[in-house]
């Protein structure tokens, strides 16, 4: 653990089967104001897999940066490079455990949902899937990123959201599936109508279709 940064001063909590008994290794991220003990009601009892290990780090103060995921990244610092970080330093430890990249998913909802996003794009790392509900890439509208060479070929995304949500844009989550569909990853982007800022039972079973090798 680090003092330096605060997503480090908890460790995650652990849900789902047995490292031994798992398939695959799933970090779930929460939303601003929320808790790994809200994904886990929200997303871990829903899913219907007992053969997943779930690891949901909380973030300090339960927010993982403090601005919109539209706001310029400066304004966002250093909180966000914490984030990453936490996420980084969670990952190698699944790697310790036996659980390579290709064997690890990362899903969130909302601020969750563009950490994990944000993550994944830099990490320059094939990972088993990415699920960002009602969240995408961080940074303001148009900005421009480069494309990791081949390290997003073929993943497994799902981007889905509300046409309508009251805190992510649904432009935002268009723009940020088209480029990793424009990096080579097998996008799937559902963006369904409602205002509401949450997760549907649509939204658990795309996922759950991803999980297990299909097309959303």
């Amino acid at each position: 653990m680090s003092n330096a940064n605060p997503h480090l001063a908890q460790p995650p909590r652990v849900y789902g089967c047995a490292p031994r008994d798992a398939a695959l290794a799933v970090i779930l991220v929460h939303g601003r104001g929320q808790s790994p003990e809200w994904m886990h009601d929200a997303v871990v009892r829903r899913f219907g897999r007992d053969d997943l290990v779930w690891h949901a780090p909380a973030a300090a103060g339960q927010s993982w940066y403090p601005q919109r995921f539209i706001a310029p990244l400066e304004d966002n610092e250093p909180h966000l490079t914490h984030a990453l970080a936490g996420l980084d330093a969670l990952s190698g430890a699944l790697c310790e455990q036996g659980f390579p990249y290709e064997s690890q998913v990362l899903v969130g909802f909302s601020q969750g949902a563009c950490l994990c996003s944000e993550f994944v794009w830099r990490a320059g790392r094939r990972y088993r899937g990415l699920v960002a509900f009602t969240g995408g890439l961080i940074g303001p509208p148009g900005m421009h990123r480069e494309i990791v060479p081949s390290a997003l070929e073929g993943m497994p995304v799902l981007f889905s959201t509300w046409d309508d949500d009251p805190h992510v844009p649904a432009q935002s989550v268009r723009e940020s599936a088209q480029r990793f569909a424009e990096a080579g990853a097998c996008v799937s982007l559902k963006i369904e109508a409602g205002v509401e800022h949450g997760i549907r039972d649509a939204e658990i079973a795309y996922a759950r279709m991803l999980l297990a090798g299909g097309q959303p």
